[in-house]
């Protein structure tokens, strides 16, 4: 039986701190941040005024200026980074057959925001005669994959992830399965989601999760440090191309890496609080390594969830010493949202993007913000300066509500 085997050739994303794969780099190995006072509404009334907005971009740039208008931002977002993973990857879909290419993205929150900040407030203005014909193909999340197909014209598979944060891993692993088992040759997958709007603001601010350094926005994402007071929300679209090994030798692409395995476990508990032993997480590094059969010792660097709510750090730390044992202080762990912010579905595809060029370049992201380190949080977080370090293989762990943990393992291809 012949082995196929997964890589990935192609970048895309738009993310705060940077829009493209080079413009994003650049921010990661100089520590720069893209959180700023919120811009897009007037935050004034909310005890956090702070977010990751993606700045710069225009939708327009990427597909027509009507779709533009009847779709959601969290669309723009995503068309825009497969369109940017597609021409990194060189693929020319004219020479290939769209029935063996396939689409995979996910989302946290859809449309939603848009639909209820604005559609809704027209229903209670005007009832249905207020309300615009084309809101009702917006309601699924999936309509933005349908779109994906449309303006890529691929035809093959498709499908929608939604599993909040974990989701840029879990469409990571649709594409890798996919190409293992033989039923596509080409897929593009990612993520996408623009939850920044008043509303849902206003839940996670009521829910005590964010950070309330508005004076220092810049500063305000602080992973694993003693004087973090919470995660800092964000929008971003991110995408990879996903090619069956000889396929992309064939045609000579560039690889950023291999992906080599992947594993889910859930805390099976309380749905918004972390199980602070990591136990949860430690299944799922198990099997994710078991899958790949993969040594804790060829571990090399941990791209690692690090969102700042003190006991989701916490739980994740006690979980990579719990498995990994001494060697643990010996594996250097970042988190690329100290940077970015957690941007729900996107953030796992932000680390994915992140990752690959990190093994590409020999260099780990910093975690900026990392002043005082938290005595609960003791390991090797990459404080603050990004590092030259020759890697092999990297681990992308991320944590979702409902005590979801997503664990990926991507290698450099040899």
């Amino acid at each position: 039986m012949i082995t196929r085997r997964a890589v990935i050739t192609g970048l895309g994303i738009l993310a705060p701190n940077g829009n493209g794969k080079d413009e994003y780099w650049d921010a990661l190995v100089h520590g720069i941040s893209g959180i700023k006072r919120i811009t897009f509404f007037d935050p004034s009334s909310l005890s956090t005024q702070i977010a990751g907005e993606v700045k710069n971009f225009n939708p327009c740039d990427y597909f027509d200026s009507k779709l533009v208008k009847r779709t959601a931002r969290f669309t723009h977002l995503a068309i825009a980074a497969a369109k940017m993973a597609l021409l990194d990857s060189g693929i020319d879909l004219n020479k290939e057959n769209r029935n063996r290419c396939g689409v995979c993205f996910g989302t946290t929150v859809g449309a939603e925001n848009d639909i209820y900040e604005r559609q809704h407030k027209r229903f209670l203005e005007r009832g249905q005669n207020g309300v615009s014909r084309l809101t009702a193909p917006e309601l699924t999340p999936h309509v933005t994959t349908g779109y994906i197909c449309s303006a890529l014209n691929i035809t093959g598979p498709n499908s929608t992830s939604s599993s909040g944060c974990s989701t840029g891993l879990d469409v990571m692993n649709s594409g890798y399965k996919m190409i293992k088992q033989g039923e596509v040759d080409v897929m593009v997958v990612g993520s996408s989601d623009a939850p920044i709007f008043p509303f849902p603001m206003s839940t996670l601010c009521v829910l005590g999760i964010l950070s309330k350094r508005n004076n220092e926005p810049e500063k305000a994402s602080r992973p694993y440090d003693k004087d973090r007071d919470g995660m800092v929300l964000s929008e971003g679209g991110a995408a990879v191309v996903i090619e069956e090994l000889n396929h992309a030798l064939n045609r000579g692409a560039d690889i950023y890496a291999e992906i080599l395995s992947y594993a889910s476990t859930c805390e099976a508990q309380e749905v918004v609080q972390a199980d602070t032993s990591g136990q949860a997480l430690v299944s799922a590094l198990e099997q994710a390594l078991a899958n790949g059969k993969v040594l804790k010792e060829e571990i090399d660097y941990i791209c690692a969830h690090g969102n700042a709510i003190p006991n989701y750090d916490v739980a994740e730390t006690n979980a990579f010493k719990t498995f990994f044992r001494d060697r643990m202080y010996k594996i250097p762990v970042s988190s690329v949202k100290s940077m970015t912010g957690q941007s729900f579905a996107a953030g796992g595809g932000f680390q994915v993007v992140a990752t690959c060029l990190s093994l590409k370049n020999a260099i780990i992201p910093p975690t900026i913000n990392l002043d005082v380190p938290d005595p609960c949080c003791n390991l090797d977080y990459v404080p603050n300066r990004a590092r030259y370090f020759t890697m092999d293989t990297a681990l992308i762990n991320s944590h979702s509500v409902g005590g979801t943990h997503a664990v990926l393992v991507l290698r450099k291809y040899q």
